[in-house]
């Protein structure tokens, strides 16, 4: 998987450039965010053809990391937002992506998810 990372003041940004087959995607991402266990992610994944086998692995990875304490939102093009259930942390651009982290961000504080005990 080739990528393009960067690290924003409340998230890591990460803009998949290429990738060779679903694995290939599944396992960079999953390699990459487990070393950032207390970061959120933007994953911008636009510049790919993505097809189900595709979206499987975002959704797997989406499942895998769900935390109260942590976001993980993918960015893709519209046309392929049909991929995806709707409640997942799909979105079509970056601006609602970062909306889309400040607003759990809210949630978390809201309700107490997240916080230490």
């Amino acid at each position: 998987m080739k990528y393009k990372l960067s690290s924003e003041p409340t998230f890591i940004k990460v803009s998949v450039q290429s990738v060779d087959n679903p694995h290939d995607l599944y396992s960079g991402l999953d390699t990459l965010m487990k070393s950032h266990l207390d970061r959120h992610f933007i994953i911008n994944v636009s510049g790919l053809n993505l097809k189900d086998s595709y979206a499987k692995e975002i959704q797997r990875l989406l499942d895998k990391f769900k935390t109260g304490k942590r976001s993980v939102i993918f960015i893709t093009s519209v046309e392929d937002l049909s991929f995806f259930d709707e409640r997942s942390p799909v979105v079509p651009t970056e601006v609602e992506a970062v909306d889309f982290l400040e607003m759990e961000e809210i949630e978390r504080k809201l309700t107490g998810d997240g916080e230490e005990e």
